[in-house]
């Protein structure tokens, strides 16, 4: 028997259930395939096998981005001393990058583009139209 199916037989029986609920607990899914004991190869492609349990791992995922923002607060405001606030502090920036990698919507960059000022790309009138084409076809030419 191959590796592969050897995986899969142990994922499926492992199930979807089970694997929801580890990554609600917030393991890694590094974590969860030495647990199952299959690579973390052979957990992915089986997670993509299935379009349901996709779906549903993508869903877990993202409603943990709020526990990683959680535990990112948590180690801050429980640090014993300098160091382990600076070890918190990165591990804070750790968390709170997953969180924006698997939450964008909630946790990403916000980007607001703002435009203050007018485009007229419509012509109004055929004459302005054929004025336009006409500029443009001289540029052509010129190139």
């Amino acid at each position: 028997m191959n590796n592969w199916l050897e995986a899969r037989a142990k994922l499926d029986e492992y199930g979807t259930d089970n694997l929801c609920q580890d990554i609600a607990d917030t393991m890694t899914l590094t974590a969860i395939a030495k647990k199952i004991k299959v690579s973390i190869g052979s957990l992915l492609t089986w997670i993509d096998a299935d379009p349901e349990r996709s779906a549903r791992v993508r869903e877990v995922r993202i409603s943990t981005a709020k526990l990683w923002d959680e535990k990112a607060e948590a180690g801050i405001a429980n640090a014993p001393d300098e160091f382990e606030l600076k070890r918190a502090k990165e591990m804070a920036h750790h968390y709170r990058w997953r969180a924006a990698k698997i939450a964008p919507k909630d946790y990403g960059d916000k980007i607001q583009t703002e435009h203050s000022g007018h485009i007229d790309l419509a012509p109004k009138t055929d004459d302005e139209l054929k004025a336009r084409a006409a500029a443009l076809l001289s540029k052509l030419k010129e190139e």
